[in-house]
């Protein structure tokens, strides 16, 4: 349960020594529990303090607590609500400071509860950073029936059971109001609880649940070409099963998927969440730095809510403009990617990353070691054959017969073409047969080939380099593996 594992880990760490810690949480209810808990492990009085009602002890100034800690000496915990410890000014970070070096010595601990978390430079050494995870399903089913006896509901166990799982990954609170919503509605409650769930995780900034639509529903049968990528997700589609687990396998980490621009690096991540029927989340690791919230806390927040959603598909899009800063030498981005690099290898939740990536130059070399991801495939330009599949993937997709259209002619001299752009021209070929009132006709097409000029006559000498990084380097995704060495010698 989430709220013990935080009060033995918080007990932990104030029995280590430490006499700060920072609880990252926007459910202020639920750390106070666990604070609570932590407490009592520790065996020491529990208090709390906010800035509107003081505390026991002093009144709401944060800088009167402290110095009647300072003075006081008496053992105790006190959570402190509504401080952001990097916010201090230079007389609270000071007495802040004191108290933490000083406090263990008289089992005197302080814990910020904030949902923003960072530090000031001088604290980080003295202070522990520790994430409440979301509620787990026994904590949501525990909410659902109270919100279901409260309507005067009755719930079958099974529809109650897809209710808590649709929920995985919403606050305690927040949880509760989907199922109020989602049982007022009637009916099912589980799409109802989805769609809130949708809506509540747009409020983050890094952390989307993406919603596929009817085409990507369709998994791999999406996806044009790719046979070596599509044949190790067919052979894993099962590996999150118990049986697996029973088998002896591990739950699968991820994949990276490097590649040239609009080869369909995204839509294959799409394909993976709709093959193995899971949900879709998507990280954006550029967004952590532009809220208020600390990118570190942000990072781990949305991590703890992705595992909650587990098993789940995370999908990270353009990773190496994620960590831009770290040949800056950021120390800050540092510390966020070794926290990062740290969770790919070590997670125990089944969450199933996929990260993409478009320019290897900014890949840091620590990701592309053995363990991060269970395997790197290089997403080249298609062959004849699969961008004959995607043409004809796209035009079934509106309502056409690829075989009264000449695919396979206008695939062979579709050389160099990316997939979104295979697709543009059969965008561009309707437009044109619309604009004459006509159906669309082979020559639509082929017109549209003629005009188009593809990425690659601007891109060639950046996309050799990529085939060239692929070598030895990454499996191809494609089923021909002499496709590089091919244009290698073009």
């Amino acid at each position: 349960m989430p709220l013990a594992s935080t009060a033995k880990e918080l007990a932990g760490l104030f029995d280590a020594g430490y006499g700060l810690a920072v609880l990252a949480s926007f459910e202020e209810a639920r750390a106070l529990e666990a604070a609570q808990l932590a407490a009592a492990e520790l065996g020491v009085p529990f208090a709390s303090w906010s800035v509107t009602a003081g505390s026991s002890q002093a009144p709401p100034s944060l800088a009167a607590l402290l110095e009647a800690l300072r003075a006081g000496r008496a053992p105790g915990l006190v959570a402190l609500l509504d401080v952001r410890p990097a916010a201090l000014d230079p007389l609270e970070r000071r007495l802040l400071r004191e108290v933490a070096q000083e406090g263990p010595l008289f089992r005197q601990f302080l814990l910020a509860v904030t949902p923003t978390g960072g530090l000031p430079e001088e604290l980080t050494r003295e202070t522990a950073i520790v994430t409440l995870a979301p509620p787990d399903d026994s904590e949501l089913s525990v909410a659902l029936r109270e919100v279901s006896e409260g309507l005067g509901v009755a719930l079958d166990p099974a529809v109650a059971e897809g209710a808590v799982r649709a929920a995985r990954g919403l606050g305690l609170e927040e949880a509760r109001r989907a199922f109020r919503i989602a049982l007022r509605q009637g009916g099912d409650p589980t799409a109802a609880v989805l769609d809130e769930k949708r809506r509540l995780l747009r409020r983050s900034a890094a952390l989307d649940c993406v919603e596929l639509s009817a085409e990507e529903a369709a998994g791999l049968a999406a996806v044009g070409g790719m046979d070596q990528l599509k044949a190790w997700l067919v052979d894993r589609q099962r590996s999150f099963a118990p049986e697996a687990r029973a088998f002896g396998l591990p739950p699968p980490k991820g994949l990276l998927l490097v590649g040239v621009q609009g080869c369909g690096k995204s839509l294959s991540a799409k394909a993976v969440a709709a093959q193995w029927r899971l949900p879709l989340a998507r990280l954006d690791l550029a967004a952590l730095f532009a809220g208020e919230a600390a990118p570190e806390a942000s990072l781990r927040q949305s991590i703890a809510a992705a595992e909650a959603m587990a098993p789940v598909v995370l999908w990270v899009d353009e990773i190496e403009k994620g960590f831009a800063g770290l040949d800056r030498g950021d120390g800050g981005m540092a510390r966020l990617f070794g926290w990062f690099l740290t969770w790919l290898a070590e997670r125990q939740a089944p969450v199933f990353v996929v990260a993409t990536a478009n320019e290897v130059a900014g890949l840091p070399p620590e990701l592309l070691r053995k363990g991060r991801f269970d395997e790197t495939f290089f997403i080249d330009l298609p062959d004849a054959r699969a961008r004959g599949d995607i043409l004809a993937i796209h035009l079934r997709r509106r309502g056409r017969d690829p075989a009264k259209l000449r695919v396979a002619g206008l695939a062979e001299r579709a050389e160099h073409f990316s997939g979104s752009e295979l697709e543009q021209l059969v965008v561009s070929g309707l437009h044109a047969a619309f604009a004459q009132g006509r159906e669309l006709a082979p020559e639509d097409l082929e017109r549209a080939l003629h005009e188009a000029v593809p990425l690659y006559r601007t891109y060639e000498e950046r996309i050799k380099a990529l085939r060239d990084w692929a070598r030895g380097r990454a499996r191809p995704a494609h089923a021909d593996a002499k496709l590089i060495d091919y244009f290698k010698r073009d």
